[in-house]
């Protein structure tokens, strides 16, 4: 079985299997064009962990891992866009919102304080201009950052290894 500390790690993709790939995933039943997540998996004992990489306009944003078969991701990090790394991990799903106008979906914001970022869509996707990966003040520490994450709220909770 693995211990906390094994599934607690950012995950290596290389001691994963590739399962699927999961355009436009969709949130509290809305598809967010563009973004998109592979997954992977591997057995652990009697069990399976299952690691999605997300992207968005190919990008990749975040990762979150758990067991197959629970409501929700027992860890993720975010990609940091400026030194290619990682904060994290931290326990739990991403904190994750989509962005409205109005009855328009125009984005998704990604992590809170520090780690704040929002991806708007553009006209490929369907919204106005492009602002992915804008970064609202996230620190450049490279490595993985273990910043106090706040917990999501209902409704900002991913839905469980796919």
């Amino acid at each position: 079985m693995a211990s906390l500390e094994e599934i607690g790690e950012i995950p290596h993709l290389a001691d994963f299997t590739y399962h699927k790939t999961l355009p436009d995933i969709d949130f509290e039943t809305m598809p967010v064009p563009g973004l998109d997540a592979d997954f992977y998996r591997r057995p652990v004992g009697d069990r399976t962990l299952s690691v999605g990489v997300y992207r968005f306009g190919g990008a990749e944003t975040h990762r979150a891992w758990g067991w197959v078969g629970e409501a929700h991701c027992a860890w993720h990090a975010y990609r940091d866009p400026a030194t290619g790394g990682f904060h994290g991990p931290f326990q739990g799903c991403p904190v994750f919102r989509l962005l409205r106008d109005g009855d328009r979906l125009t984005g998704f914001a990604l992590g809170s304080g520090g780690l704040a970022r929002q991806f708007l869509l553009d006209e490929r996707f369907g919204g106005g201009p492009l602002l992915a990966g804008h970064s609202a003040g996230v620190p450049d520490r490279g490595g993985r950052e273990r910043e106090a994450e706040e917990q999501p709220a209902a409704g900002e909770q991913c839905r469980g290894a796919r």
